[in-house]
């Protein structure tokens, strides 16, 4: 048979007793309503300061939207790069090279994209 209650001394009053006297715990005196209106009222204030924060967490703008990618073909084509398809002359495909050298820099143009546009 299992023992659901103790009532004296020995083990089997565990957390039942106070400070390890023996004597039981006793209840806390009731409130008066004096008492149990200010712990109401402190409660609501607890509340409503949780209530404003959260209305503050939620009230903050979304990060902004990552900008959008450039078409820096676009911005190299818009410069009216030059063609070239044969010279004689060396120093007229160094122009050459030259001009879309710098249609590339002015559209901001990586390396791979460089390679990209002026192969055509």
């Amino acid at each position: 048979m299992v023992n659901t209650r103790s009532t004296g001394s020995g083990s089997g009053q565990q957390g039942q007793n106070n400070q390890g006297t023996g004597q039981p715990l006793s209840m806390p005196p009731p409130l008066t309503p004096k008492q149990f209106f200010q712990l109401q009222m402190q409660m609501m204030a607890t509340l409503n300061n949780t209530v404003q924060a959260l209305q503050q967490i939620h009230a903050q703008p979304p990060p902004p939207p990552p900008p959008q990618p450039r078409d820096r073909r676009a911005d190299f084509l818009r410069g009216h790069p030059p063609t070239f398809s044969h010279a004689s002359d060396p120093l007229q495909a160094d122009d050459w090279l030259r001009s879309v050298e710098r249609q590339l820099v002015v559209a901001q143009c990586d390396d791979r994209e460089r390679v990209l546009y002026a192969a055509g």
